[in-house]
């Protein structure tokens, strides 16, 4: 496992950390539990900001938007429970009716 100590570390925990192979640098800007790569310094730090300002969000109670591509996969731990992240994700979207009940376009029990 590669560690690196982060270039920077913002005032809300916040940090970006560059990595380096043959090809060049790349930068990777994470907040919570979200992370993003860049190919630069100054994109990074815009990253960084703009993740800070969702937390922010979120913990003032503001709904999260879904992005019309969302990440798809599940985290499980080595104990091989569910993330406590993916699990409350799962939990939020069983509350809302919309994504639990539907109305089905026939009667299945004419014939």
């Amino acid at each position: 496992m590669i560690t690196t100590k982060p270039l920077f570390i913002s005032t809300q925990g916040g940090s970006i950390t560059c990595f380096k192979n043959h090809s060049g640098r790349i930068f990777r800007s994470c907040s919570r539990s979200r992370c993003v790569f860049s190919g630069d310094l100054h994109s990074a730090k815009a990253y960084l900001e703009i993740l800070e300002r969702k937390k922010s969000n979120l913990l003032a109670g503001a709904k999260e938007k879904i992005p019309a591509q969302r990440k798809t996969t599940l985290k499980w731990s080595d104990n091989g429970e569910l993330s406590a992240i993916d699990m409350a994700r799962i939990l939020n979207r069983l509350e809302n009716p919309e994504l639990t009940e539907c109305d089905l376009a026939c009667n299945i029990y004419d014939v």
